[in-house]
């Protein structure tokens, strides 16, 4: 298969042009699947961490969630969702007051995504796609859980990890994907890491017929996915 796998977006606060570079890596790639690599949402306004006081609160946050995912979702309208640690606030939340998940919708009744597939993981031509909560950090977390799992593994979650580390014995050659992600890193649900002077790499990754790639998005100045070129186009 020829997998495209998509970093954390964290909606409604990912980076302008993040959707169009993963629409021209798909096509330029000929992908035939999608694998979104978990924290599609942000839900910020009910996080258990501080809030910050001029960020959005719940329904706003909501209303503005709800229209970012549709706008992906009608790009890639078929997809696999490895769930992560921001999907799930949602049940988390309900669990500190007693509320069962079996009496919640679904994730695809609620972000309006009858299409995508929201799983714990994905294997895929024997290639473990996870989210990454709980897998361990490090420089290289994938590497890290490629070698506990024994198995190629690709990982979102690590906002400021992207690579793509091998190992090979006589038998076999695995591999190992920190695919990176696509926030707004300067939006102010992301102020806790301002004073990391690591920043978030934009990337996403590949996996065809079993060789990864990553894919690092140009979003530099005078570059094809800058900011501003998509403001403007918003603007019109």
């Amino acid at each position: 298969m020829r997998v495209l796998a998509i970093g954390d977006l964290h909606l409604p606060y990912t980076r302008e042009g993040y959707l169009q570079f993963c629409k021209d890596t798909y096509r330029k790639n000929k992908c035939d699947a999608v694998v979104f690599m978990g924290d599609i949402v942000d839900l910020h306004a009910i996080s258990f961490h501080e809030k910050h006081p001029d960020a959005d609160g719940p329904s706003r946050e909501l209303r503005r969630t709800k229209k970012a995912v549709s706008r992906w979702y009608k790009a890639f309208p078929k997809a696999t969702v490895v769930c992560g640690n921001h999907d799930r606030l949602l049940i988390r939340k309900a669990a500190t007051v007693s509320i069962s998940e079996i009496a919640l919708r679904t994730f695809s009744e609620i972000w309006e995504t009858p299409g995508w597939d929201w799983i714990k993981s994905k294997t895929v031509d024997g290639v473990l796609y996870i989210h990454g909560d709980g897998c361990g950090g490090g420089i290289y977390p994938a590497y890290s859980m490629m070698r506990k799992m024994a198995q190629s593994v690709v990982l979102g979650h690590h906002h400021t990890c992207a690579s793509v580390k091998f190992l090979c014995n006589p038998e076999r050659r695995l591999f190992a994907m920190d695919v990176g992600c696509g926030i707004e890193y300067n939006a102010v649900q992301f102020l806790y890491q301002d004073r990391n002077p690591c920043k978030p790499v934009m990337s996403v990754g590949t996996v065809i017929d079993n060789v990864p790639q990553l894919h690092v998005m140009p979003c530099g100045k005078n570059e094809p996915y800058h900011d501003s070129k998509f403001k403007k186009r918003r603007s019109k």
